[in-house]
């Protein structure tokens, strides 16, 4: 596939209003126009076709990703000037590709549906938040909504730590230094300790993989900084779990520790359709640091965080089916969409369906 059949593709996205193209081999080129997938034109895609196209795109530490992971993300800005995030993914030895457009101004949180405890947590000083999710699950935004937050105010020096710079955030009341990894800083360990080097009290980064990059993250938060980090993970056990996976087992109790002492919440979301229009909105997962939270992490007792969410939602927390329930209740998913992302289907249905928006 040349450039000239991708660009115009992706004129396509612009002209329909669609939310992403799907480059799969052995398939044409399809669009996601709102729940719908169309086509985008008749050609079939092979192999051959996203092979060539991810040679320009792709980098040797990117390729190493792709290796490793079996998926990367990059960012591709088109002759137009839009810029899109690519998800080039491998299976079964072919590559397939993904476009969603970024939007050309950074969100809000307000406008993410979001729940209140997490701009609560952009008012912090000091602590580690950890932000999960799986890819597709809006993870990135809500982390560049979160800068948007902090970089309403004056008082602060913030430093993003990226995979790739996706939102380019305009100047605001604080201080923002957009740091990309392989641009702008060797590792995202690197970062971190460049960003302290030079007085940062906001740290936002993209996505923690490694014991490396955990180890510099913790270490900022102990210092005094205000921390965020992105985890893939579908749940606030499994963000946790994740992080603790990140090093040696003989040093995870003390790791616990350390997460338990600086740690101010994890949120964690994924992305439902909603049902009267089109789009989607967020399923949030909501942990707020508390004794008997930290107390349950640094015995590893991981298991028993979601019987605390549930018991502590005047503090803040709320548990997947919690916010499904809310969801249901304001008439912005079917129960059928419901159900599907639902841990205890009971609680979930409970009295949501007798409730009315905002009761």
């Amino acid at each position: 596939m040349d450039t000239e059949r991708l660009e115009s593709l992706l004129s396509a996205i612009t002209r329909l209003g669609a939310s992403a193209l799907h480059l799969v081999p052995g398939r044409a080129p399809s669009l996601r126009v709102q729940r719908r997938f169309v086509p985008g034109d008749k050609e079939v895609v092979e192999p051959q076709d996203v092979d060539d196209l991810t040679r320009d795109m792709l980098f040797s530490d990117h390729r190493e990703q792709l290796q490793r992971l079996g998926h990367v993300e990059v960012l591709y800005v088109a002759r137009d000037g839009r810029r899109y995030r690519a998800m080039v993914a491998e299976a079964d030895g072919a590559c397939t590709l993904v476009l969603r457009p970024v939007p050309t101004t950074p969100p809000q949180l307000e406008a993410l549906s979001m729940p209140e405890q997490l701009t609560a947590f952009t008012r912090c000083r000091s602590g580690l938040v950890a932000v999960a999710g799986f890819f597709g699950a809006g993870k990135s935004t809500t982390m560049a909504a979160i800068v948007e937050a902090c970089n309403e105010d004056a008082g602060r020096h913030i430093v993003t730590i990226e995979d790739s710079i996706q939102y380019v955030h305009p100047n605001g009341a604080a201080l923002l230094h957009q740091r990309e990894i392989g641009t702008h800083v060797a590792t995202a360990a690197e970062g971190i300790r460049q960003a302290q080097a030079g007085g940062v009290d906001t740290l936002v980064i993209g996505e923690v993989r490694d014991g490396e990059t955990l180890e510099a993250a913790l270490a900022a938060a102990e210092s005094g900084c205000l921390v965020f980090v992105g985890v893939e993970a579908g749940s606030i056990v499994g963000a946790l779990a994740e992080l603790s996976a990140m090093i040696a087992s003989e040093q995870r109790p003390r790791l616990r520790a350390r997460i338990a002492a600086c740690l101010r919440g994890v949120t964690a979301q994924s992305l439902l359709n909603r049902s009267h229009k089109a789009g989607r909105v967020p399923v949030v997962e909501v942990l707020v640091s508390s004794p008997v939270v930290r107390d349950a992490i640094r015995k590893g007792a991981l298991d028993d965080l979601p019987q605390i969410m549930s018991r502590c939602r005047g503090l803040g927390m709320q548990t997947t089916d919690v916010a499904l329930r809310v969801l249901l209740s304001r008439h912005h998913v079917t129960q059928e969409e419901a159900l599907l992302h639902a841990v205890h289907r009971d609680e979930v249905l409970g009295s949501a369906l007798q409730r009315g928006p905002g009761r």
